[in-house]
C-alpha cells in the first residue's frame, strides 16, 4: 500500500466515523427539538383553556375528565410536567451543543468527500492533502 492508499483509507476510515456520529445524533437532535416544541405548545394549550374559557371551560372539562381533584390542579399539573420536559430537552440541547456540532461535522465530511475526489483523480499532492486532512480533523475533535 503506497501512501496516498493509506491517506485514502484514513479519509475513509473518518468519513464512516463521522457517518455513525450523525446517525446517533441527529435523530437525537430531532427528538429535543420536536420534545421542546410539542410539550411547550401543549404546556401553552392546557393554561389557556382555563384562562380564556373561565368558569365554562372548567365546568366542560369535569364532563371530560374527573380525578376526585378540581380539574384546574389536574390541567395545571399536567402543563407544568410539559414545561419542565420542554425546559429539559432544551437543555439538554443546548449543553451538548449539538446543533453546532452536527453543522460542523456536515461540514467536514464535505471537505473530507472533497479531499478524497481531488486525491483519487490526482488533483492534489499527497503532502497538501496530508496537511488538509489534518486540518480537518481538528474541525471536529468530539469524533473519535
Amino acid at each position: 500500500m503506497n501512501d496516498k492508499d493509506a491517506l485514502l483509507k484514513k479519509i475513509n476510515t473518518k468519513r464512516g466515523e463521522v457517518s455513525d456520529y450523525l446517525k446517533k445524533n441527529e435523530p437525537r437532535h430531532s427528538r429535543y427539538i420536536t420534545i421542546s416544541i410539542v410539550a411547550g405548545a401543549l404546556a401553552a394549550a392546557l393554561t389557556a383553556g382555563p384562562g380564556v374559557g373561565g368558569p365554562g371551560f372548567i365546568e366542560s372539562a369535569k364532563g371530560v375528565i374527573s380525578f376526585g381533584i378540581p380539574v384546574w390542579q389536574v390541567l395545571c399539573l399536567v402543563a407544568t410536567l410539559l414545561s419542565m420536559s420542554a425546559v429539559i430537552a432544551n437543555g439538554l440541547l443546548k449543553a451538548r451543543d449539538l446543533t453546532s456540532k452536527i453543522t460542523q461535522v456536515r461540514g467536514c465530511d464535505a471537505k473530507l468527500e472533497g479531499l478524497e475526489t481531488m486525491l483519487e483523480f490526482e488533483q492534489i499532492d499527497l503532502k497538501q492533502a496530508t496537511s488538509l486532512y489534518t486540518q480537518y480533523l481538528t474541525e471536529i475533535p468530539h469524533i473519535r
